[in-house]
């Protein structure tokens, strides 16, 4: 995910007028008031799944503030979307449309960014985390008018399906589960299932939260588990069925229709991690040997073979293209540690 303001990037004294000018460079741009913390975290990161903006809000203060999202801004910048607002740990109270929430751990509610609406930072013992997923009016077949009683309100706790959805856009703010999959069209496409789903089955339609639905939903939080713990060699198929709170059979049963196992789809998302940390700058001196074992790989030799069976180069070639020197001797004429940049290629 890219960082849109971070406040630990700047000095204590700047922090607030810093929040201020970030929040009116959001997607639906809001106006900050209300006094100036004395100690304030606050720090945004967005990222673009094919039609779905992805935003995580992180926030602490030892004063509460409030952001409005006015008509002026409103008639100013109108993406014409509505909004799916998660919290992780509770501490935010909005109102919007009449409807007054003050949110607890996991409670998800539907916003309209063309309405006005407030929310409420207030202070607690953990940071504020909240996950907004938005997504434009157009991909809901659904008129407005039966969606508007829906504004501002709270998905009921026993709606089937909705734990689910949660526990899935938890995991889509993982670092390692975007990266790379900003244009994955089946997170897109299960982004939009459980969206359109959720939407549904709150006014009571048909083809709401589906089994396809459940099924999309669990295989994502799958592979969320697999990609937000790619540095634990010792991950298998036992721990990530633990993790995502299925059993192992019905892991194989739900990767048995898709390109990889689990444990196929795993290796892939190492070798893909390495091979963007290798075309990274700031990485350009980091010995491979680290940079693999960081992702998981224990065996130079294996990884060599794999790196190259996957992507037709060594990663030592890899990293030589990126920094523009192809002084060295090729890969072709290499053993698999010197392809993998664990000996001296002289």
């Amino acid at each position: 995910m890219n960082v849109l303001y971070d406040t630990r990037t700047v000095r204590p004294l700047d922090r607030y007028e810093y929040y201020r000018a970030g929040a009116g460079a959001e997607l639906a741009p809001v106006a900050i008031r209300g006094r100036a913390p004395g100690v304030l975290l606050a720090a945004m990161s967005i990222t673009k799944i094919g039609d779905f903006i992805i935003e995580l809000l992180t926030w602490a203060a030892d004063s509460e503030v409030v952001a409005h999202r006015t008509d002026r801004l409103i008639r100013a910048c109108d993406p014409e979307c509505y909004r799916i607002l998660l919290s992780i740990n509770g501490g935010i109270r909005t109102e919007q449309a009449g409807s007054q929430v003050s949110y607890r751990a996991r409670d998800i509610a539907l916003c309209d960014l063309s309405r006005p609406w407030r929310s409420f930072h207030t202070t607690g013992p953990v940071p504020m985390r909240v996950v907004m997923v938005t997504f434009p009016r157009a991909l809901v077949p659904v008129t407005c008018g039966t969606i508007q009683p829906l504004i501002g309100t709270l998905m009921p706790r026993n709606l089937p399906g909705r734990s689910l959805i949660a526990q899935f856009l938890i995991g889509l703010t993982g670092t390692a589960t975007v990266a790379g999959h900003e244009a994955d069209p089946d997170l897109a496409e299960v982004l939009g299932e459980c969206t359109v789903g959720l939407i549904r089955q709150r006014l009571g339609l048909p083809d709401g939260i589906t089994p396809r639905t459940r099924r999309l939903l669990r295989t994502a939080c799958c592979r969320a588990v697999i990609g937000r713990d790619l540095g634990n060699p010792a991950l298998g198929p036992d721990q990530i069925a633990k993790a995502a709170n299925i059993s192992p059979r019905y892991l194989h049963k739900l990767f048995q229709d898709t390109e990889h196992t689990p444990m196929k789809l795993l290796k892939r998302l190492r070798l893909e991690a390495c091979h963007r940390d290798l075309q990274d700058p700031a990485l350009s001196t980091t010995p491979i040997k680290d940079i693999i074992s960081a992702h998981g790989y224990l065996r130079p030799d294996q990884f060599a073979r794999d790196f190259k069976q996957l992507f037709d180069i060594s990663a030592t070639q890899v990293r030589q293209l990126a920094s523009g020197d192809m002084s060295a001797p090729s890969g072709h004429h290499a053993s698999p540690l010197q392809q993998a940049g664990m000996e001296d290629p002289r």
